[in-house]
């Protein structure tokens, strides 16, 4: 199983701009129907920093990257001069308890 985590923080003015973007993208993900992939995003607190979970059985960056919906996300993403530009880590999962959620 491959797990990633990417986060990254927008300035306050691009929060709706973002989530616009990100349903965009999740809608054309989810329309890929990928088997084995799972693909989460979360809004911290601080309503600016963005976390997103992927786990997937294969690597499913080419899927992902071929999107049109993800290069407008990520270009934008880029264009707005994030706070904190997005960084990527590669996790292991060690333990889980109950069901997965959505």
């Amino acid at each position: 199983m491959r797990i990633t985590r990417h986060r990254y923080t927008v300035k306050p003015e691009y929060v709706a701009q973002n989530r616009q973007n990100l349903d965009e993208f999740i809608a054309a993900l989810t329309s890929a129907a990928v088997p084995g992939l799972s693909y989460r995003i979360f809004l911290e607190e601080d309503g600016q920093t963005f976390l997103h979970l992927v786990t997937s059985q294969d690597d499913p960056s080419a899927v992902i990257t071929g999107l049109p919906s993800f290069k407008k996300f990520q270009s934008e993403l880029l264009a707005s001069d994030p706070v904190a530009t997005p960084d990527q880590v590669g996790m292991s999962l060690i333990a889980s308890s109950g069901e997965s959620f959505r």
